[in-house]
């Protein structure tokens, strides 16, 4: 009689465990949502106010312009400084515009040796299985942050190398990080941003204070 009762009670038990296990597959992606609102991260993207933060405007887009012309001219300058506003322009410009739709509230954050960018990301865009995972954890829209090393490849040509993805504020873990910008932000297999510039640019270097382009590639490169 023991011996039946026990059976029946681990049965109950194991019936129980898997009704609960398939109420949360069931409700896993409202669950996996509210996780990440408790414990991602603040999902306000940067202040522009910040002096390291830019963000495109028509006058920082004019202004930047004519200071990488100035690279061009055999008496202009061997380097200019962007602002952050000129830089996030040049960037908002020089992505693949099928890439570039895909993010609202543009912003550059300047490091030293590193460029950070924030935008709201539309996750509706995004090719089907492209956050994996993650996917039950977001939203239409949500904050993104990106970061990495910008250098130049061929003329005309920046490459934005992403080490750092962040999606509502949740960092997304290093191995898969190179897959997604390839579906995310139109990397290529080496997991590089092409970002479209001047040709007259051969260098560049990220300072806090402002983005240097310089017209000749500097020694030690």
């Amino acid at each position: 009689m023991n011996g039946c009762l026990k059976g029946a009670l681990k049965l109950g038990c194991a019936i129980a465990i898997i009704g609960v296990l398939a109420l949360i597959w069931w409700f896993r992606e409202p669950i996996m949502r509210t996780g990440a609102r408790w414990f991602g991260r603040s999902t306000a993207l940067p202040s522009v106010a910040d002096t390291a933060v830019g963000a495109p405007t028509p006058k920082a887009t004019a202004s930047g312009q004519a200071k990488v012309g100035n690279l061009r001219t055999s008496a202009g300058p061997d380097s200019v400084v962007l602002t952050p506003n000129e830089m996030a322009s040049l960037i908002g410009a020089g992505i693949d515009w099928n890439v570039r739709k895909m993010y609202d509230s543009l912003r550059v954050e300047l490091q030293e040796g590193k460029l950070v960018l924030h935008a709201r990301l539309d996750t509706r865009a995004l090719p089907p299985g492209t956050l994996g995972p993650f996917a039950g954890m977001v939203g239409e829209r949500e904050p993104l942050r990106m970061a990495g090393t910008v250098s130049i490849g061929k003329p005309g040509t920046a490459l934005y190398d992403i080490t750092e993805i962040s999606l509502r504020g949740i960092e997304i873990p290093g191995p898969f990080v190179k897959q997604i910008t390839k579906q995310m932000a139109g990397a290529s297999t080496s997991g590089a941003v092409p970002v479209k510039v001047d040709p007259a640019v051969t260098d560049v270097k990220v300072h806090m204070t402002g983005v240097v382009l310089y017209k000749r590639r500097r020694n030690g490169r």
